[in-house]
């Protein structure tokens, strides 16, 4: 059977490769260019539909361009009543106009070219406008604020703040509002009602201005490119994987006996990374040095490398560490909360599992019972329960490292955690409210390619009906901007290696991530463990 070994090696490996080069983007994701078309004009920041063409609007020459969505063709034009008009908004056989240099917006009839009306901006610098059948919504780049307002008369009938720095296009798809933002490049899916971003999409060039939808695409035109885009809007795809790259990773534990006794027994413990975690793809097996004593799994399905030592005597040091290759993606889900199933859609096996109390949670005392009831009050979509207590999270705790892991109640009054203490409160929150909830943990890179990480990050996932298990970070994602916030809610950069999947405390990790260790003792002893890991990217010819 030896002579066979390298042969299977071998073959597991070509497995593992080919595995990482059937990327999950193939499928049509939210965003994804379909169509390009060129732009009518050369200076392109607004664009809206009537229901059969395209009209886009040119900043320079203040005209708007009928075109033909299939083609391009150039239909018509139209001049518009403002000095560097921003955006349109096509209702009823009317243009809405804005510019940034005018604070109103005009209503002009398409069919006679006149303006019938002209009403105040509630600020002085618009940017964007955009129609959702029955309202109108502005954009003001001054404020960085977007408004609803009454097509009539331009009164305010809600506002809330801009996903990001510089909102320049914003359009409706029935259920949700969009923004473009052209400082990020990135597009923008909004909740109407206060602007909780739902969805982030980079977008397709690097000036993203006009935005509109069709009914069935979503279209963008890009002022730098003069492009029109059409863009995949929901094509049954909740999660694509991009900018993956290849990297190296050494994970180094040390165990020393500084004395003066001696170390009789002593485990350590190194959770295995995976191919199972989306994003993530071993390029080959992982090796160990030494070779573990055994694998094993703990009660949450984790594998564990254990090793085994013994006398460990004062000045000796036991060094163990794994070398991993793997494609690491940024990860990201593209969810519509009004098709997220409901709590009674979770399966069983799932509830059972993920509801459960620890040690760290401690779900049935009445502090967090009583957070739990206030935060998610009468709500039952579970995505918007998830979004409240991440919100509530955020809002109520900043980021600090000091002492250990406190569990969730302690959290809540003391008001300041690490990574690891809000996914406690976070998890033990949404099990609160009947929520299934779980962590991961990762080493990171650290800002250069080439880094040395001893810090590691842990953040949760939850359980959406219909969707599966979606990352939360709740640490990440405390951040003042929308936009941020979101991107810590069903998205993960390609910065972590992925090694700890776990609900709880485990028999082997304990509370821990990424690695545990145990050890017995006779005497007096001053045992110091370290581990931290090292990256380096892979070369394209490795």
């Amino acid at each position: 059977m030896k002579g066979f070994l390298p042969g299977i090696v071998s073959a597991f490996s070509v497995i593992m490769l080919l595995s990482c080069f059937f990327p999950q983007t193939a499928c049509a994701y939210t965003g994804q260019v379909s169509e390009e078309l060129k732009a009518p004009c050369l200076y392109a920041t607004g664009l809206t539909w009537d229901g059969k063409h395209l009209w886009v609007c040119d900043w320079k020459e203040a005209c708007a361009f009928e075109v033909d969505p299939s083609t391009g063709e150039l239909i018509s034009s139209v001049e518009l009543p403002c000095l560097r008009p921003q955006d349109i908004a096509y209702a009823n056989g009317f243009l809405f106009v804005c510019s940034g240099y005018e604070p109103f917006i005009y209503k002009l009839e398409l069919a006679s070219r006149t303006v019938v009306e002209t009403f105040p901006t509630p600020e002085s610098t618009p940017s964007a406008l955009g129609w959702d059948g029955e309202y109108l919504w502005l954009a003001d780049s001054g404020t960085d604020m977007i408004y609803k307002l009454n097509p009539v008369d331009g009164t305010t009938i809600n506002y809330f703040k801009a996903p990001a720095v510089q909102t320049e296009g914003l359009a409706s798809d029935g259920h949700y509002l969009w923004a473009a933002d052209r400082v990020r490049d990135e597009l923008y899916m909004l909740d109407p009602d206060d602007g909780t971003v739902i969805m982030v999409v980079k977008s397709p060039g690097e000036y993203p201005t006009g935005l509109v939808f069709d009914g069935k695409w979503l279209w963008n035109v890009d002022f730098e490119d003069d492009v029109l885009y059409r863009l995949n809007y929901d094509d049954g795809e909740s999660v694509y994987v991009t900018d993956d790259n290849d990297r190296q990773v050494t994970f180094v534990h040390e165990l020393t006996n500084m004395g003066p006794g001696t170390v009789t027994e002593a485990g350590v413990f190194l959770a295995v990374p995976e191919d199972s975690f989306p994003g993530q793809c071993l390029l080959e097996p992982i090796v160990f040095e030494p070779e573990p004593t055994r694998f094993d799994a703990d009660e949450w399905g984790q594998k564990i490398a254990v090793y085994e030592f013994e006398d460990l005597r004062p000045g000796e040091t036991r060094a163990v560490n794994y070398v991993a290759k793997a494609r690491i993606g940024m990860r990201r889900f593209c969810i519509f909360p009004h098709k997220v199933g409901e709590l009674k859609n979770i399966p069983s096996s799932i509830m059972k599992r993920y509801v459960v109390d620890g040690s760290r949670y401690r779900i049935s005392e009445p502090l967090i019972e009583k957070t739990a009831r206030q935060i998610v009050g009468d709500e039952k979509n579970p995505y918007w329960m998830a979004r409240r207590i991440c919100q509530w999270v955020q809002d109520h705790v900043e980021y600090e490292m000091v002492g250990g892991w406190d569990i969730a109640e302690t959290l809540i009054k003391r008001g300041t955690g690490s990574c690891s203490e809000y996914s406690f409160l976070y998890i033990a929150l949404c099990r609160a409210a009947g929520l299934p909830a779980r962590f991961e943990g990762s080493v990171v890179v650290r800002g250069d390619d080439a880094c040395i990480d001893d810090v590691f990050h842990r953040w949760c996932e939850v359980y959406l009906p219909g969707y599966g298990w979606i990352p939360v970070d709740p640490s990440g994602g405390d951040r003042p901007l929308p936009a941020d916030q979101a991107k810590s809610f069903g998205m993960l950069v390609n910065r972590f290696l992925i090694t700890t999947r776990g609900g709880g405390d485990s028999k082997y990790l304990g509370w821990n991530y990424n690695y545990n260790y145990k050890f017995s003792y006779i005497g007096k002893v001053n045992v110091v463990a370290d581990a931290f890991a090292l990256w380096e990217p892979l070369e394209e010819n490795e």
